[in-house]
Protein backbone atom coordinates (compact mmCIF):
# COMPACT_ATOMS: atom_id res chain seq x y z
CA UNK A 1 0.00 0.00 0.00
CA UNK A 2 1.41 3.28 -1.04
CA UNK A 3 1.75 6.17 1.34
CA UNK A 4 0.51 9.59 0.59
CA UNK A 5 3.15 12.12 -0.46
CA UNK A 6 2.76 14.20 2.72
CA UNK A 7 3.78 11.35 5.05
CA UNK A 8 7.02 10.59 3.21
CA UNK A 9 10.13 12.06 4.70
CA UNK A 10 13.46 12.66 3.03
CA UNK A 11 15.36 13.06 6.25
CA UNK A 12 17.78 10.37 7.32
CA UNK A 13 17.39 8.88 10.75
CA UNK A 14 20.26 9.48 13.19
CA UNK A 15 22.43 6.47 14.08
CA UNK A 16 21.30 4.62 17.18
CA UNK A 17 24.81 3.50 18.27
CA UNK A 18 27.81 5.41 19.60
CA UNK A 19 30.44 6.41 17.03
CA UNK A 20 33.74 5.00 18.35
CA UNK A 21 35.89 5.87 15.35
CA UNK A 22 37.27 9.19 16.76
CA UNK A 23 38.00 7.53 20.09
CA UNK A 24 39.94 4.69 18.43
CA UNK A 25 41.89 7.22 16.33
CA UNK A 26 42.84 9.15 19.46
CA UNK A 27 43.98 6.00 21.33
CA UNK A 28 46.07 4.93 18.34
CA UNK A 29 47.89 8.28 18.30
CA UNK A 30 48.40 8.32 22.08
CA UNK A 31 49.73 4.77 22.10
CA UNK A 32 52.64 5.80 19.88
CA UNK A 33 53.64 8.65 22.20
CA UNK A 34 53.24 6.58 25.36
CA UNK A 35 55.49 3.85 24.00
CA UNK A 36 58.02 6.37 22.73
CA UNK A 37 58.32 8.21 26.06
CA UNK A 38 58.31 5.04 28.19
CA UNK A 39 61.97 4.55 27.30
CA UNK A 40 62.89 7.88 28.94
CA UNK A 41 61.38 7.07 32.34
CA UNK A 42 64.12 5.89 34.72
CA UNK A 43 63.45 2.61 36.47
CA UNK A 44 65.48 1.57 39.50
CA UNK A 45 65.48 -1.96 40.84
CA UNK A 46 66.54 -2.56 44.40
CA UNK A 47 67.87 -6.01 45.13
CA UNK A 48 66.13 -6.92 48.39
CA UNK A 49 65.24 -10.61 48.61
CA UNK A 50 62.91 -12.11 51.17
CA UNK A 51 64.45 -13.71 54.28
CA UNK A 52 65.96 -17.11 53.69
CA UNK A 53 64.11 -20.13 55.02
CA UNK A 54 65.88 -23.41 55.71
CA UNK A 55 64.06 -26.15 53.85
CA UNK A 56 66.04 -29.25 54.77
CA UNK A 57 67.27 -30.64 58.07
CA UNK A 58 70.90 -30.09 57.00
CA UNK A 59 70.27 -26.39 56.37
CA UNK A 60 68.59 -26.02 59.79
CA UNK A 61 71.52 -27.77 61.48
CA UNK A 62 74.06 -25.61 59.64
CA UNK A 63 72.19 -22.43 60.59
CA UNK A 64 72.24 -23.39 64.28
CA UNK A 65 75.95 -24.27 64.24
CA UNK A 66 77.06 -21.09 62.48
CA UNK A 67 79.25 -19.32 65.05
CA UNK A 68 80.10 -16.21 63.00
CA UNK A 69 76.51 -15.30 62.28
CA UNK A 70 75.14 -12.06 63.63
CA UNK A 71 71.41 -11.76 63.28
CA UNK A 72 70.33 -8.13 62.86
CA UNK A 73 66.67 -7.19 62.54
CA UNK A 74 65.40 -3.65 61.99
CA UNK A 75 61.77 -2.93 62.87
CA UNK A 76 60.41 0.22 61.22
CA UNK A 77 57.14 1.92 62.18
CA UNK A 78 55.69 5.42 62.57
CA UNK A 79 57.05 5.79 66.13
CA UNK A 80 60.64 5.12 65.12
CA UNK A 81 63.17 2.48 64.21
CA UNK A 82 64.18 -0.38 66.50
CA UNK A 83 67.37 -2.37 65.83
CA UNK A 84 67.65 -5.77 67.47
CA UNK A 85 70.63 -8.12 67.36
CA UNK A 86 71.85 -11.09 69.32
CA UNK A 87 75.13 -9.36 70.31
CA UNK A 88 74.21 -5.71 70.60
CA UNK A 89 70.85 -6.09 72.30
CA UNK A 90 68.11 -3.77 71.21
CA UNK A 91 68.23 -0.04 70.59
CA UNK A 92 65.35 2.26 69.66
CA UNK A 93 65.68 5.39 67.54
CA UNK A 94 62.45 7.40 67.96
CA UNK A 95 61.31 9.61 65.12
CA UNK A 96 61.31 13.32 65.90
CA UNK A 97 58.62 15.15 63.96
CA UNK A 98 58.53 12.48 61.26
CA UNK A 99 62.33 12.63 60.82
CA UNK A 100 64.49 9.60 61.44
CA UNK A 101 68.06 9.64 62.77
CA UNK A 102 69.65 7.67 59.92
CA UNK A 103 73.17 8.75 60.93
CA UNK A 104 72.71 7.34 64.45
CA UNK A 105 71.27 4.13 63.04
CA UNK A 106 74.29 3.82 60.73
CA UNK A 107 76.73 4.30 63.64
CA UNK A 108 74.95 1.65 65.70
CA UNK A 109 75.02 -0.79 62.78
CA UNK A 110 78.76 -0.11 62.31
CA UNK A 111 79.35 -0.95 65.98
CA UNK A 112 77.40 -4.21 65.53
CA UNK A 113 79.34 -5.07 62.38
CA UNK A 114 82.66 -4.65 64.20
CA UNK A 115 81.69 -7.48 66.57
CA UNK A 116 81.12 -9.94 63.71
CA UNK A 117 82.70 -8.52 60.51
CA UNK A 118 81.83 -11.57 58.38
CA UNK A 119 78.10 -10.96 58.67
CA UNK A 120 76.47 -9.70 55.49
CA UNK A 121 72.75 -10.06 56.17
CA UNK A 122 70.21 -7.73 57.74
CA UNK A 123 66.42 -8.06 57.84
CA UNK A 124 64.05 -5.09 57.66
CA UNK A 125 60.53 -5.53 59.02
CA UNK A 126 58.39 -2.49 58.15
CA UNK A 127 54.89 -1.79 59.42
CA UNK A 128 52.09 -0.99 56.99
CA UNK A 129 52.35 2.79 57.48
CA UNK A 130 56.05 3.06 56.55
CA UNK A 131 56.83 5.08 53.44
CA UNK A 132 58.99 3.81 50.60
CA UNK A 133 61.44 6.65 51.18
CA UNK A 134 61.98 5.57 54.79
CA UNK A 135 62.70 2.01 53.66
CA UNK A 136 65.26 3.20 51.12
CA UNK A 137 66.97 5.47 53.66
CA UNK A 138 67.30 2.61 56.16
CA UNK A 139 68.72 0.38 53.39
CA UNK A 140 71.22 3.11 52.49
CA UNK A 141 72.24 3.47 56.15
CA UNK A 142 72.85 -0.27 56.45
CA UNK A 143 74.62 -1.19 53.22
CA UNK A 144 77.94 0.67 53.07
CA UNK A 145 80.64 2.08 55.31
CA UNK A 146 81.27 5.83 55.20
CA UNK A 147 84.77 7.30 54.96
CA UNK A 148 84.91 8.17 58.66
CA UNK A 149 83.70 4.73 59.84
CA UNK A 150 86.12 2.27 61.46
CA UNK A 151 87.06 -0.49 59.02
CA UNK A 152 86.75 1.73 55.94
CA UNK A 153 89.33 0.86 53.26
CA UNK A 154 90.36 3.07 50.39
CA UNK A 155 89.70 1.44 47.03
CA UNK A 156 92.93 0.84 45.09
CA UNK A 157 93.01 2.94 41.92
CA UNK A 158 93.69 -0.06 39.66
CA UNK A 159 90.29 -1.62 40.49
CA UNK A 160 88.29 1.56 41.16
CA UNK A 161 86.20 1.26 37.99
CA UNK A 162 85.92 -2.54 38.00
CA UNK A 163 83.19 -4.74 39.53
CA UNK A 164 85.65 -5.94 42.18
CA UNK A 165 85.48 -2.48 43.78
CA UNK A 166 81.93 -3.25 44.93
CA UNK A 167 83.31 -5.69 47.51
CA UNK A 168 85.03 -2.90 49.44
CA UNK A 169 83.45 -1.09 52.38
CA UNK A 170 80.32 -3.19 52.67
CA UNK A 171 78.39 -3.08 55.94
CA UNK A 172 75.31 -5.31 55.52
CA UNK A 173 74.93 -5.61 51.73
CA UNK A 174 72.37 -8.45 51.79
CA UNK A 175 69.18 -6.70 52.84
CA UNK A 176 66.07 -8.85 53.24
CA UNK A 177 62.58 -7.50 53.74
CA UNK A 178 60.39 -9.50 56.10
CA UNK A 179 56.83 -9.23 57.33
CA UNK A 180 55.55 -8.46 53.84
Amino acid sequence: MARKPSSRTHRTRPMDGLNLTPFIDMITCLMFFLLMFAAFIPVAIIDAPLPKVASTADEVKKAKEDKNKLEVTVYIDAKGIRVRSDYGGEKTFPSAGGKQAYGDIHKFLVSLHQKKPDTREITLIPSDDVTYETMINVMDASRELAKDDPGYQAIPPEIAQKPESLQFNRLFPDVSIGGV
